[in-house]
């Protein structure tokens, strides 16, 4: 059985436990997640809970948890209310939707985005007169995706309760224009996005005192920019006692380019662009495809748009095959043992597109998905990242 709470989204300390009639829940690979809550107004124990303000979207959060484990938490952002069946449904996304409603600036004391001062540099030390920059505040990706997040909540009324990881320094350099006025959700995709990239999670728990949520940031490292769990769960797919179920594959190669191109601009007049090119496609037979990345407007620097082609090109090499199916809570592999972006070995007995795969295959858990009922766990795989 899953339980829904709802708190105080800047200080995490829960108010009420929530009676859902439904409730589906998701957790993704490097985004946000979702989750909801279905409930009866009509029900007394409901109606005295004053939803409409204690749940008010923007400031409360809403998190799912299965026993201890909250599986998904996050900003309430909207109230769907049905005055014919006295149900209101409340939808909200995981931590980092809430950096999606932030921008890349620093307190701004009185200052305009417009001013210089509020770009945030992580860049070299550099005495050029049109723009001095006298220290070298240069970071790795893991650096900047935390120092993106740290200066968010330097805000009065921002600090929501995120516990950063250490830093761990490096070279890496984003410049951010404050008058760009840049999202700090989409920047950490982006950095997620580089080749060699880092994954991000804010993964949300219990408070040592079970009275509220909090959410740990989770950056990826230079040397392991993976997150995962070193034991790896086992899934056996078409036995007769599975509790595997609804085993479904995806195979699309609407993302698959022998030529990739990302290109970014300076300014109106001046662009930059990077390439790649996936030659053992065309070797193997594949007519020429070609993908654009024009989401990088922001980027000016070469080495960084050449990163976003070279990421690109590796997630183009190949169609896109996604592994699925539900798995019962009850038995194991349990929830509380794995998570999304740990990897998994998919054992399948037999099966008409696949036929027998032993030994089993490892893949990539990319998302899981539940209900209010709690029974079963949705579990979506892609092969091994090498």
């Amino acid at each position: 059985m899953t339980t829904y709470i709802i708190g105080d989204l800047r200080t995490g300390r829960r108010i009420q436990t929530v009676p859902a009639l439904s409730g589906p829940w998701s957790d993704v690979l490097n985004d946000a997640g979702e989750v909801s809550c279905t409930v009866s107004l009509r029900d007394p124990v409901v109606h005295r809970l004053g939803l409409k303000e204690s749940a008010k979207p923007g400031k409360a959060f809403l998190a799912a948890l299965v026993d201890d484990l909250v599986v998904q938490a996050g900003p309430i952002w909207t109230h769907s209310y049905d005055a014919d069946s006295g149900r209101l449904t409340m939808s909200a996304a995981g931590m980092w939707s809430y950096f999606d409603h932030r921008r890349i600036l620093p307190v701004l004391a009185g200052r305009s985005p417009t001013d210089p001062t509020t770009d945030t540099r992580y860049a070299p030390a550099s005495i050029d007169p049109a723009g001095p920059w006298p220290t070298d505040t240069r970071k790795s990706l893991q650096g900047i995706a935390r120092a993106l997040v740290e200066q968010a909540q330097a805000w009065t009324g921002g600090n929501v309760p995120v516990i950063l990881p250490a830093e761990i320094p490096g070279t890496n350099e984003r410049v951010y224009r404050g008058v760009d006025l840049s999202q700090v959700g989409q920047a950490l995709r982006d950095l997620t996005a580089v080749d060699g990239g880092p994954d991000v999670r804010f993964e949300p728990r219990l408070t040592s005192d079970r009275l509220g949520v909090e959410w740990v940031m989770r950056i990826g490292t230079p040397t392991q920019p993976l997150l995962f769990s070193p034991l790896e769960s086992t899934f056996t797919v078409g036995s007769p006692k599975s509790p595997v179920s609804g085993f479904k594959t995806t195979v699309s190669a609407r993302g698959v380019a022998s030529h990739v191109y990302a290109s970014a601009g300076r300014g109106a007049n001046e662009a930059i662009v990077g390439l790649g090119v996936n030659q053992p496609l065309l070797d193997a037979g594949y007519p020429v495809l070609e993908l654009v990345d024009s989401s990088r407007s922001t980027v000016t620097e070469q080495a960084t748009i050449d990163a976003f082609a070279q990421e690109l090109r590796l997630r183009s090499a190949a169609p896109t095959e996604t592994w699925e199916f539900a798995h019962q809570t009850s038995e194991q592999p349990f929830l509380s043992g794995y998570s999304v972006g740990d990897f998994a070995r998919v054992r399948v007995v037999d099966d008409l597109y696949h036929g027998p795969i032993d030994p089993p295959a490892r893949m990539r858990i990319v998302s899981r998905s539940g209900d209010a009922e709690g029974r079963r766990v949705v579990v979506k795989f892609q092969p091994e990242v090498v």
